[in-house]
């Protein structure tokens, strides 16, 4: 009986189940694509922030009830006279802390920097973003014209606060670290701080929808958040406003740190970078010194703001166009009430 030889079946099938085992992979990949894109994740929440940020895991975020606790234990007895290498320093003005008793939890507290003279900084911050969100104002000593002048705005406003050291570019570390003081010694209720100079523009909804929805309304463990810059060379000429001889920094490069002008923390990296700077050397650039060194001595990393939330402009109409995107932007005080009435209405 003649065989008639079948021809194997079994090759095409195996294609086909190839073929369809792609498809299938294919259409799955981009429904989680299409699931975890940041238009599907804002869709029902179109005010939230276009950004590189991700939600806080649960273990980074803080359950503790405000106050924070704050073990200042193992500080020297007389650590609050002390500012670094400053032997009885006192605050001379510090109406502020009325702000953070024990039955007010501000969600954030924004501890500005300002040069006593700025007067019509401060007015601008208070007549605009300074309106939604709680302000203290840090200042050093002036001359006695502009002492009593600003006697008088803090006997209106109740929000300046002063230490005892001069005013001046190359004391801005001892302004920064006296923050830190004051918010470890009179000011644990606030759950995010933002540290800001005082020509700053603050869109104050876009920081709430970051603080409420991006990261947590309970604050915060290990948070500094701000446009990270990288590593750069410590300048030795004389031509440079930053110009720093190896007797103040000893090392060529400088570590990654936080542009001064916008720093967001939260309370218990503003405790640990306290500590670590008053038993290290002053250094005079705040901004390398507190976000840069003292940060790497503490074991801490930076969180990148993003680029597109962070804007250096000092163009109100590039402001204004994006005031959909920005959380702080670095312009004039006379363009903050133009910018502000613009974001409100």
């Amino acid at each position: 009986m003649l065989m008639i030889e079948k021809k194997p079946r079994s090759l095409p099938l195996i294609g086909v189940a190839i073929l369809t085992g792609f498809v299938c992979l294919t259409f799955w990949r981009l429904h989680l694509q299409r699931r975890d894109s940041p238009s599907s994740f804002a869709s029902d929440r179109s005010r939230v922030l276009q950004g590189p940020y991700r939600l806080l895991r649960s273990d980074n975020v803080s359950m503790e009830p405000s106050p924070y606790r704050i073990d200042r234990s193992h500080l020297p007895p007389d650590d609050l006279h002390q500012l670094i290498d400053l032997n009885n320093f006192t605050f001379t003005m510090n109406d502020p802390a009325a702000l953070c008793n024990v039955s007010n939890t501000p969600l954030v507290l924004a501890v500005v920097h300002s040069t006593p003279k700025h007067f019509s900084n401060r007015k601008a911050i208070r007549k605009t973003w300074g309106r939604d969100i709680n302000v203290v104002f840090l200042v050093g000593e002036t001359d006695n014209i502009t002492q009593q002048l600003l006697n008088d705005e803090n006997s209106k406003h109740n929000d300046i606060i002063q230490g005892s050291f001069i005013d001046a570019y190359r004391n801005l570390t001892y302004k920064h670290v006296m923050g830190l003081k004051w918010l470890t010694y009179y000011c644990r209720t606030a759950r995010y701080i933002l540290k800001l100079d005082d020509d700053v523009f603050v869109n104050s909804r876009n920081l709430n929808d970051l603080l409420v929805r991006q990261l947590s309304p309970l604050g915060a463990r290990r948070l500094i958040l701000c446009k990270l810059l990288p590593s750069s060379v410590a300048k030795r000429t004389y031509r440079s406003k930053w110009r720093v001889t190896p007797a103040e920094y000893p090392g060529r490069w400088y570590p990654g740190y936080c542009p001064g002008w916008a720093v967001l923390y939260s309370p218990d990296v503003v405790f640990a970078l306290y500590c670590e700077a008053q038993r290290s050397p002053y250094f005079w650039i705040d901004d390398v010194h507190i976000t840069g060194t003292l940060v790497a001595q503490a074991n801490l990393s930076h969180t990148s703001l993003g680029l597109q939330s962070y804007l250096w402009a000092d163009d109100k109409e590039h402001l204004q166009n994006h005031k959909a995107d920005f959380v702080v932007g670095l312009t004039e005080h006379y363009e903050f009430n133009d910018l502000w009435e613009t974001l409100v209405s």
